[in-house]
């Protein structure tokens, strides 16, 4: 009876997830939503077959509450709030594919799960170690393993470690088995708990740890960051972590038989999508006050920069004040607009009645005139008796042409000033006052000042000039208007090019094609032409020219300066990020890589050519090789000897191929090749080099007498395939069938289907 009620209920949630599926579908046809499964975390379903009483213990719906770490990334961690990470998503992957119901609850750094187990906080523990107390603890049942890395020792970069001697090692609280297992297999090394991860390698950092244990995974995290640049992996896989979840012993059984189930049955293609998406795919992006830290005369230029462009903005303003008040003044009558004209420096009205005197003058004329500024006004005084000899007769004759022609005069003389002269500069015209008497109204202007100003901006040049060549970055401005770019001086010194000038019209592309790499010109003509017509753009990254041929990466910023609505001058800085990137490359690198023969790995390749198949390539060739008689070589010469048979076949590999064909080693004597954009004739020709590769390298390591050769199967995308699985596979059914008749040589998945219909 209660068999056929769990059936029947089963039944009934099935039916009901048909119908909220066709709804899902019917709306999405509708409304025209496209629905994308991006990554493998969300979760495809799978069949598992449970038995009578694991249906049972399923259809209680009992919400079981899931104690995981929240410090761990990237296996488990705290971000925005919500639990992260790949053992969080194996969980949310088993919750889908099970019926069972999971509440997610975050053990706080140096927590122990088991503990929350223990004492009724948790029902289920996720990350429990397989090792040590773990296995031997009679309170808790284990389920298997459902995830594995490697356990690594991090070190500072240039520290001499003899591992020979006792070490001082730093181990994170909570990272238990990892404690043990430096306690039992390192009895003679002083092993001290941390509070954290960050206290652990700030303690390699200032010398007082020899070395940290930690996760693989985790580790590599924190080594992206700049803050750890001074840090490396001193050994790369100690032992294996295998991650479980434990149960109270006295739970049921049937919840540890559903989690294995469920373990069991999922896809291996699944956690290794994981991985590639939180460690690969994953990029750190430092903190400001980590970029403060890193660079802080950056920080300090950007500061004196904008203190100068704030003084320049109110310069700015005022003199846009200024000139609205000079365009209201000048609505006036003509008087006062003869003034207005000249208002920039003294002021002074001049009549004629024998001679040329002052009838009127401003307190900034006679400031002038005598370089004290409480000189006392003189009234009717000879504006002559101002001038300096030599220059008399050339003002009277400019005064007296104004008088009788009313033209303006500009004119250019000395005035004594005690001892010693100044130079000054009159601008003039005649005009009538309020009364009808005519006068002619002056501006002098004190050439001193000017030429204070002038040495005064020379200095803000060079101050300039002094600050960019001390400086790591690349700043330089364009004029829209003319085309001219203005680079910092030091630019050739650095790079060993010359940076382009003024450029012709429509010649950009070539003109900074001279100093930035081909493939990144596109990117940067496409940001500068769209910045000026205003559109702001985001930061790009981007590899300049050196003579030498040794491109560098650099970020890049640009900006505009705008005047009513239009732009007229394009700012650009360049930040040297070439260090970083390649320190990035690095580690991206070494998790991606065969250890013994420097290929990829097999979890890189699957990645990468599902990366290229997702991206619409059109054609490729699998190759998968297979060593004949490899065994012979580990037994007769030594595995030494085999391992110098595989590093010669990877390396003749390597120079076969092209680079951004996918070479990796498939593990034991297997490699397996992926040639981009390829037909068949290559495939074969590139096939008999490799074939007689093996024959030099078999002959360089004195294995002639071991039957050394290599059966290759090859299967084409898409003509065979259109999934990296089913390529593999069928290249490995071509491989098995040359094997299968004669070995050493080579097969086609097509040629071999069509003997086989036959």
């Amino acid at each position: 009876m209660k068999k056929t009620l769990f059936r029947e209920c089963n039944k009934r949630k099935v039916n009901i997830m048909r119908i909220l599926c066709a709804a899902l579908i019917i709306i999405t046809f509708v409304s025209g939503l496209e629905i994308q499964i991006a990554q493998a975390r969300d979760v495809s379903r799978v069949e598992i077959e449970f038995s009578e009483e694991e249906l049972a213990y399923i259809a209680q719906e009992k919400e079981l509450r899931l104690a995981n770490f929240s410090v761990r990334a990237p296996l488990s961690y705290t971000e925005d709030g919500e639990l992260h990470g790949i053992c969080v998503d194996i969980m949310k992957w088993i919750e889908t594919n099970t019926g069972l119901h999971f509440t997610y609850l975050e053990i706080p750094a140096g927590g122990n799960p088991v503990d929350y187990i223990t004492q009724g906080d948790a029902d289920v523990a996720v990350g429990v170690l397989r090792y040590g107390g773990n296995t031997n603890n009679p309170d808790i049942m284990l389920t298997d393993t459902f995830f594995e890395s490697d356990m690594v020792l991090v070190a500072k970069k240039g520290a001499a470690i003899d591992m020979s001697k006792p070490l001082k090692v730093f181990v994170s609280k909570g990272y238990r088995m990892g404690y043990q297992f430096m306690k039992d297999s390192y009895p003679d090394y002083d092993v001290v708990y941390a509070k954290s991860t960050e206290e652990a390698l700030h303690a390699l950092q200032n010398g007082t740890a020899d070395l940290m244990l930690q996760s693989v995974y985790v580790i590599d995290e924190f080594l992206k960051r700049p803050a750890y640049s001074d840090l490396m992996l001193y050994k790369s896989s100690v032992a294996q972590e295998e991650l479980t979840c434990a149960v109270l012993a006295d739970e049921d059984k049937v919840l540890v038989d559903i989690l294995n189930k469920a373990i069991a049955a999922m896809p291996e293609e699944y956690t290794r999508q994981l991985v590639v998406d939180y460690t690969i795919t994953r990029m750190y992006y430092p903190t400001f006050a980590e970029q403060i830290e890193n660079n802080p005369m950056l920080f300090i230029a950007m500061g004196v920069v904008l203190l100068v462009l704030i003084v320049a903005a109110v310069l700015f303003v005022r003199l846009q004040s200024r000139s609205k008040m000079m365009r209201l003044m000048s609505k006036n009558e003509e008087y006062l607009q003869n003034i207005t004209n000249n208002i920039h420096g003294g002021l002074v009205i001049i009549t004629k009645k024998d001679d040329f005197r002052v009838t009127y003058a401003n307190d900034r004329f006679w400031n002038v005139v005598s370089g004290e500024c409480d000189a006392t006004p003189k009234t009717d005084s000879l504006f002559l008796d101002f001038i300096c000899d030599e220059d008399k007769s050339k003002v009277d004759a400019g005064l007296k042409r104004a008088w009788t022609s009313g033209e303006m005069i500009e004119l250019k003389f000395n005035i004594k000033d005690g001892d010693t002269k100044k130079p000054i500069l009159l601008n003039g015209t005649r005009g009538d006052d309020s009364n009808g008497q005519r006068n002619i109204t002056c501006v002098l202007i004190d050439f001193s000042r000017e030429q204070m100003l002038k040495e005064a901006l020379e200095d803000e040049k060079e101050m300039y000039r002094i600050f960019m060549e001390d400086s790591k970055d690349i700043v330089f401005y364009g004029d829209i208007k003319t085309n001219e770019y203005i680079w910092p001086p030091f630019y050739k010194e650095r790079f060993g090019i010359d940076p382009p000038g003024k450029i012709a019209d429509g010649n950009e592309q070539e003109a900074f094609g001279t100093v930035i790499v081909q493939e990144d010109l596109t990117l940067f003509i496409t940001a500068l032409e769209a910045l000026k017509t205003g559109k702001k753009q985001p930061e790009l990254r981007m590899r300049l020219k050196t003579a030498d041929g040794r491109n560098r990466w650099h970020k890049v910023k640009l900006s505009c300066m705008e005047k009513n609505g239009t732009v007229y001058r394009i700012l650009c800085r360049m930040t040297d990020i070439d260090k970083e990137v390649n320190h990035m490359k690095q580690l991206s690198d070494a998790s991606m890589r065969d250890k013994l023969t420097g290929l990829y790995n097999k979890n890189a390749f699957y990645a990468l050519v599902e990366k290229f198949i997702e991206d619409n390539g059109k054609k490729g060739i699998l190759l998968f090789l297979d060593l004949d008689n490899f065994k012979n070589v580990n037994d007769q010469l030594g595995h030494l000897a085999g391992d110098e048979v595989l590093i010669g076949v990877a390396g003749s590999m390597k120079n076969i191929f092209r680079s951004d064909d996918i070479v990796a080693r498939f593990g034991g004597d297997e490699f397996i090749i992926f040639v981009k954009d390829s037909d068949e004739k290559i495939a074969a020709d590139k096939i008999q080099y490799l074939r007689e590769e093996i024959m030099r390298i078999k002959e360089e390591c004195r294995a002639e007498n071991t039957g050394l050769s290599a059966c290759v199967g090859v299967s084409i995308y898409p003509d065979d395939a259109e999934g990296i699985e089913q390529l593999v596979s069928k290249a490995d059914e071509a491989m098995y069938y040359v094997k299968q008749h004669g070995k050493n040589g080579y097969a086609f998945y097509k040629d071999v289907k069509n003997m086989v219909d036959k």
